[in-house]
């Protein structure tokens, strides 16, 4: 099982599964195992044959030898070593964990989830979980997949740890963490930011925590099913929770004292000047696009489900028009100025965008009927109002909204977001500001 043909072709047929992630260096720093007198990483009958010739005066132990054979830590090498080894390697034999574990390899971690015959790996670098069946045969486990197998040699260091030596020269360091069963389907991977001012940075089952002062704290978490736990720095530190699904992008955690926290995923990437969060493109007073971004019109999406809102409006008799779509930059700099002109610049910003800063620019908002207070309360601004997400429109910035949208209540204003989408702004009662928590704020 250990020849190293049978290692590398695993390796090559599974090059994919993290088990032998690129990540794990192939001879990782030699580790100081209890009752490891030859420094092999597996504590084994060799070590016993080792430290009885050297209590009987055939073989002499150096320095890390030495610290490696006093077993029970009483300074002193005896008979209380020996018969403390002879538990260990005893006590080993065929023990199989059980629950999730943490394996460490010079400073790369993964997590192993076995059961009975089973494992499941999961690599937080990769996203990604693989599944292998179990063999132990006194101290040597064998992973078997797809027909191919790697051996490793386990030695307990205690009931909440242990050591696997591969066969492929790489040692692995195992701590225990939750009798959970992980399932990859469950983790949380991203950044997310809660109603209480903290955000969550988490990638597999660990992460980082700053909270609104802005104080950092690394935990790790077990997923299982609704439940959560938290753990902060030790085991005893454990903080749970209970957690309900929002919607794709939301999901509320009620904590043992009884507290809720709604938790917001938060991806926010810039690509060509353009900002995105969580994959939907926004411009407002905070994020703005740049001047020669220009799609060209409405976009042919939010332009055929305008069409067809308009065709099935005009069946109840409620006639819509688009009276103004896409802007471009230049023609969006020239509008607000000219507000600017008329009002002054903060009267301005309360009903028109800066160029850059309007979602007209995008492609996917325009004003219906007519873009004035005159169309509040008319028999189509309701009908808008109460259908056009059916269509995968939001009223982009609804009534006692002002401080948070950073603009006017506009019964006429309405930004494409797609059919699901738009279904889950609007049942939130959020406007995308509070659905994506993010502010609509001029930087000066």
């Amino acid at each position: 099982m250990t020849d190293m043909r049978k290692v590398t072709a695993f390796i090559a047929a599974l090059s994919s599964i993290a088990l032998f992630s690129a990540a794990y260096p192939a001879y990782a720093a030699p580790i100081m195992l209890k009752g490891d007198i030859d420094r092999d990483d597996r504590v084994s009958m060799s070590d016993k044959v080792i430290l009885g010739s050297s209590l009987h005066g055939r073989y002499g132990l150096n320095e890390t030898q030495t610290i490696a054979a006093d077993i029970n830590g009483d300074g002193y090498v005896d008979s209380a070593d020996l018969s403390a080894l002879q538990d260990i390697i005893l006590g080993g034999r065929n023990k199989f964990p059980i629950g999730t574990w943490i394996g460490d390899c010079g400073g790369a971690k993964r997590y192993f989830s076995f059961d009975s015959g089973t494992v499941s790996i999961v690599d937080p670098n990769r996203e990604s979980s693989e599944f292998f069946t179990v063999e132990e045969d006194n101290d040597l486990m064998v992973f078997r997949a797809s027909g191919t197998e790697m051996s490793a040699f386990i030695t307990w260091d205690s009931e909440l740890s242990f050591v696997l030596k591969w066969s492929n020269g790489s040692t692995e360091t195992f701590r225990y963490f939750t009798d959970v069963m992980i399932n990859m389907s469950e983790l949380l991977t991203g950044r997310w930011v809660t109603s209480q001012g903290r955000t969550f940075e988490i990638s597999g089952l660990s992460g980082k925590l700053t909270d609104k002062n802005g104080d950092i704290s690394r935990f790790e978490y077990a997923p299982d099913g609704e439940n959560m736990t938290f753990r902060f720095g030790s085991t005893e530190n454990n903080t749970t929770g209970r957690k309900v699904k929002n919607d794709s992008m939301h999901f509320t955690v009620t904590w043992s004292d009884g507290t809720a926290e709604r938790f917001t995923r938060q991806e926010i990437e810039e690509r060509g000047g353009v900002t995105y969060v969580n994959g939907i493109l926004i411009a407002n007073k905070t994020y703005s696009l740049p001047s020669d971004y220009d799609p060209g019109g409405i976009l042919p999406e939010a332009q055929a489900a305008f069409d067809e809102m308009k065709a099935d409006a005009a069946k109840e008799g409620i006639y819509l028009s688009i009276v103004s779509g896409f802007r471009s930059y230049t023609y969006q700099g020239q509008l607000y100025s000219g507000y600017v002109n008329r009002d002054g610049k903060a009267a301005a910003d309360t009903y028109s965008a800066r160029a850059g800063h309007s979602e007209h620019q995008t492609g996917l908002a325009m004003d219906i009927n007519n873009a004035g207070s005159s169309f509040n309360n008319t028999k189509e601004a309701k009908w808008l109002a109460a259908n056009c997400v059916k269509y995968g429109f939001i009223l982009r910035y609804p009534q006692g909204k002002e401080d948070i949208t950073g603009y006017m209540y506009e019964s006429w204003h309405v930004r494409y977001l797609g059919r699901e989408l738009a279904k889950e702004v609007s049942d939130s009662g959020l406007t995308l500001e509070e659905f994506l928590c993010i502010d609509s704020k001029y930087k000066s």
